[in-house]
């Protein structure tokens, strides 16, 4: 008796078919996550790319995935939309002669697959891993310092030594941990060159980022720590250092973006009002630049930091004439940088403008009521001060 050809499972990985591309010379592998998207661009969204894109960003519709997940569906679509409109070719041209067989047979799994299911890290694709959030937190933490006169990659690697291979320090053995990093900065630095001391104090800032989710820092002495280190870094002399002030401030603006243990919080707001004022239109601009990159990404938790960022540069050096296209930027997504914002023109005598950062950025968003809330105070506030003085 005859039996039935067995079906065969297909991984998301696996080979579907190779197109020859003749601009490129090589050749595009499409694999079965390549025909899940289009199977679903076609059958669910009718074709539209940006439809497709919005569903998936917004998991309340539906869609169960963790967020690293969804960055990660997000970057396959984006890069395979890509692919397909650098090289003129149409879902036809990707699925097959047989493109309508393939919608068919493969609706039902493209569907779950995309939609429906949370990819377990052995079937994700290469596009689905390497998303933007990788490249951008591993460049900001150590993808610049091919630019430093002396690498703090020599540093680094022992500093990352001092911390356990695995395991978790408590609250009480993070004093003990704190005493071995500084021990190890101060025998490094009392034998440094200039360029060495930069190179060790950048390295701290950021082999203690990556090792932070060990610790129990409830104390806070290993921010404490970090705090002046970070404070001893920026306030070395830099005209001693054989590195253009743009490699240096790149570097420097990226990785408090992406520091998301607010470990220098604190500091910032000294460092942004002594910079040179011929400084602040560079490190604004490398600020900018870095927020429209990282809305153009969705890397929106980042794009955030670096509008605020850019806020605090602004504040600080008393950059009045940007605070309302700030503000406006800003909106009512969070509360104090804008009114850091209305206060320091509120303490130069500048009432209108201290009202105008409120007008500016009163809208939706979550601190809505707040800021309405803090408005009105300062107008009673105003009120009050111009009819003491009649």
């Amino acid at each position: 008796m005859p039996t039935s050809p067995r079906r065969v499972t297909h991984h998301g990985n696996d080979l579907f078919r190779e197109i020859k591309l003749p601009a490129a010379r090589k050749l595009f592998k499409v694999t079965y996550w390549d025909v899940w998207v289009l199977v679903v661009l076609v059958n669910e969204f009718n074709g539209d790319w940006d439809k497709f894109a919005d569903q998936l960003r917004h998991a309340d519709q539906g869609i169960v995935f963790v967020q690293r997940e969804i960055e990660g569906i997000l970057n396959h679509l984006r890069l395979l939309r890509q692919t397909l409109a650098q090289n003129d070719l149409s879902v036809e041209d990707v699925l097959g002669e047989d493109t309508a067989g393939v919608l068919k047979a493969e609706r039902r799994k493209a569907r779950r697959k995309i939609l429906e299911e949370s990819p377990p890290e052995w079937e994700q694709s290469p596009w689905m891993i390497h998303t933007p959030r990788e490249h951008r937190m591993a460049h900001a933490l150590r993808g610049n310092w091919d630019r430093f006169p002396v690498s703090p990659a020599q540093y680094a690697e022992p500093l990352a030594r001092l911390f356990k291979d695995s395991g978790w320090y408590t609250e009480n053995q993070s004093f003990a941990l704190e005493r071995k990093l500084s021990k190890f900065v101060e025998g490094k630095a009392a034998r440094a060159s200039p360029a060495e001391l930069f190179a060790l104090d950048r390295a701290f800032l950021t082999v203690v980022v990556e090792k932070m989710n060990q610790v129990d820092d409830s104390y806070g002495v290993i921010g404490d720590l970090y705090g002046d280190i970070f404070e001893q870094y920026v306030g070395l002399d830099r005209s001693t250092l054989d590195m253009s002030p743009s490699d240096f401030f790149q570097d420097l603006i990226e990785f408090l973006i992406w520091e998301d243990y607010g470990l220098t919080y604190q500091e910032q707001p000294a460092f942004f009002a002594s910079l040179d004022p011929a400084q602040v239109p560079l490190v604004e601009q490398i600020l900018h630049k870095q927020w429209g990159e990282l809305r153009e990404l969705e890397l929106d938790y980042q794009a955030e930091e670096a509008l605020t960022t850019l806020g605090m540069l602004c504040t600080q050096q008393k950059l009045f004439d940007k605070f309302l296209d700030l503000a406006k930027a800003m909106g009512t997504r969070e509360w104090q940088r804008i009114t850091t914002m209305s206060e320091m023109a509120k303490k130069h005598k500048r009432d209108e403008l201290a009202l105008a950062v409120y007008e500016a950025c009163l809208g939706p968003g979550m601190h809505q009521d707040f800021l309405q809330k803090k408005y009105a105070e300062l107008q009673a506030r105003i009120r009050r001060t111009r009819g003491g003085s009649q």
